[in-house]
């Protein structure tokens, strides 16, 4: 398979992440790798090459390939810790200014999170549609139950299933893309007024829903390749925070997914303090690794996690369809959706069963993770190759955006006006956070083929920013 070094290289990266090998340590030889994974020699030689060419391990002659020590390792910069007292969010005119520029006709895609057309199998999903319309018969023109969908509900837990993670259809509820899900569970574990703990930095998406539910917010501090546990758990040991809103694989803008042991913990607490998490899943099916990731909704024994996703982010964001496991709250959940939306596109529901059912569907995540793996590459070396000498580039082990780090007293917002004045849009990073925090970083969506005007469109970036260094 194309590439499949590159997922193997992804799989062994977050395996020395997590201290699984730790610096020092003999990787098996070449030919042992290749048997443990059924590839070929040549596949594990350019795995290991991969890995050796990003710093994480190195060869010693007539002895095979070893951890390096990572330490001090290239992975974007180390964010500051921080604490942060309840309060609202007052950036929206800023979020919706980036928003604005992210949706300017012709303007190079770095501003928005979405996936290029290439990437998508608008054929299959067609036939699919097509395939649809022509079961429904009459029907098409009804409404869906409001639960959703049968038939998706029950395509979606076999799709589940197969990934380990068990949750079957009578508790999903099918929803118009993540955000109406994460909407419907802030609506029902939260009051206005009351305060939600939100990782930071997060989706600035998140803070515009906090924002118009009259919620407050506090900010959790991350680190570069996690949450902060400590102050994770004092916030949901804390009664005045009523609910928390986490991402556990490949957080946007970090990329980071969080280690097995840290999710069962946060189900734990969940547990525990009686505090439900909404955890955002919506990036869950788009890493590098050749498995798909549990989600923290596969440790939840109480029904304390609220876990929302879509297939906005891996396959089709116009069809605005996502899905929820309410846990506790299924019934209640139901009931507001029932009054509140009535219910969900069904010619789409019933065309998302059938591509999910033939298969296209696992078969696509299979391409299109092995295409991120190789973009995200691609375009972290030419940032790197274009970007001021000091900038530090995130290293996701999934979804399709980078987190760019510069010099301290870099104006992220100023860079953002100048590119957009080139008609290329990026992210700045305060709108990633309500408390003016990282002005000096921006955020890049891959997922877009860096094609030549593309790439042309970087380079300028890094022209302009080099511009504003000085």
């Amino acid at each position: 398979m194309a590439a499949l070094y590159r997922l193997l290289a992804a799989q062994l990266q977050r395996e020395i992440r997590e201290h699984r090998w730790g610096a020092g340590q003999r990787l098996p030889s070449v030919r042992q790798f290749a048997h443990q994974h059924n590839v070929s020699v040549t596949t594990a030689i350019q795995c290991y090459r991969t890995l050796e060419s990003e710093g994480l391990i190195t060869a010693r002659p007539q002895s095979g390939f070893y951890v390096r020590d990572t330490t001090h390792a290239e992975a974007g910069a180390e964010l500051q810790d921080f604490t942060a007292a309840p309060g609202v969010v007052t950036n929206i005119a800023e979020i919706e200014q980036v928003q604005r520029a992210a949706a300017t006709p012709g303007s190079a895609p770095f501003g928005i999170s979405l996936l290029s057309p290439q990437l998508i199998p608008l054929t299959e999903l067609q036939r699919s549609l097509h395939r649809a319309t022509l079961k429904l018969g009459e029907r098409l023109v009804h409404y869906a139950p409001p639960q959703g969908d049968k038939a998706l509900r029950e395509a979606l837990a076999q799709h589940f299933a197969t990934d380990g993670l068990a949750l079957p259809a009578r508790d999903l509820l099918i929803t118009n893309g993540c955000m109406d899900a994460i909407c419907l569970a802030l609506q029902l574990t939260t009051e206005p007024g009351d305060v939600v703990a939100l990782p930071s930095p997060c989706f600035s998406g998140l803070l515009q829903l906090i924002e118009s539910l009259d919620r407050r917010l506090l900010e959790i501090p991350l680190h570069r390749s996690g949450i902060r546990m400590q102050a994770l758990e004092a916030a949901m040991a804390n009664p005045e925070v009523k609910a928390c809103v986490v991402t556990a694989n490949h957080h946007n803008p970090l990329g980071f997914s969080l280690s097995v042991n840290d999710k069962q913990r946060i189900a734990a607490w969940a547990a525990e303090y009686r505090c439900p998490v909404i955890e955002d899943d919506v990036f869950g099916e788009c890493g590098f690794d050749l498995n798909r990731s549990l989600p923290i909704k596969h440790w939840d024994r109480d029904g304390w996690v609220f876990w929302c996703s879509a297939f906005s982010k891996a396959l089709v964001p116009a069809y605005r369809i996502g899905w929820c496991a309410p846990g506790r709250y299924l019934l209640s959940a139901v009931q507001r959706w029932r009054a509140q939306a009535v219910s969900v596109n069904l010619p789409l529901q019933v065309a998302l069963a059938d591509f999910v059912n033939t298969g296209h569907y696992r078969r696509h995540l299979q391409r299109l993770r092995l295409a991120l793996a190789e973009q995200l590459t691609v375009y972290r070396r030419t940032l790197k190759n274009v970007m001021p000498a000091e900038t530090a580039i995130s290293r996701p082990d999934g979804g399709f955006v980078l987190w760019l780090t510069l010099a301290e007293s870099f104006d992220g917002m100023a860079l953002f006006e100048a590119a957009a004045a080139r008609n290329i849009s990026i992210v700045p990073g305060q709108v990633f956070s309500s408390l003016g925090r990282y002005r000096n970083c921006i955020r890049i969506n891959c997922g877009w083929p860096l094609e030549r005007r593309l790439k042309r469109n970087l380079q300028v970036l890094g022209e302009i920013a080099s511009e504003l260094s000085r």
